[in-house]
């Protein structure tokens, strides 16, 4: 059996798509755990200006989960290495990433991490791309 090197390729341009396809459903996953943590408790409590108020977010949880479960989706999509399963991959992961930053008052920790995750699936699908010479 040859070797990835002896073929032209380097295993790791192979690779790419799945590393990147099992980032984003991981990071889908948490995104539809955290939502749905969300929608089951409460307002959050805002202290401002000396009084309490609750903000309710399940609107954006609602959002949350529906763009969390695309991104998965779009994750498993982007490791069968159908054509066009790269664009539509970077375009949910993008979106996922611009949500939750909106969410970075609420849950920091955790949107840091997520988007941090986020944008190496972008960064690995677009240099899949380019390696690749084609929009797949």
């Amino acid at each position: 059996m040859r070797s990835p090197q002896a073929m032209g390729t380097a295993p790791d341009q192979a690779d790419r798509p799945v590393l990147a396809g099992g980032l984003l459903v991981a990071t889908g996953l948490a995104d539809v755990l955290s939502a749905y943590g969300t929608l089951r408790s409460g307002p959050f409590m805002v202290l401002i200006g000396g009084g309490l108020y609750p903000v309710d977010v399940a609107p954006w949880a609602w959002l949350h989960l529906a763009i969390g479960a695309a991104v998965a989706l779009a994750g498993l999509a982007a490791v069968t290495g159908r054509r066009g399963a790269a664009t539509v991959a970077i375009g949910c992961a993008v979106l996922a990433l611009a949500v939750d930053l909106l969410m970075l008052p609420y849950a920091p920790i955790r949107v840091v991490l997520v988007a941090a995750v986020d944008a190496a699936a972008i960064r690995l699908l677009l240099r899949h791309r380019r390696a690749t010479g084609r929009a797949r």
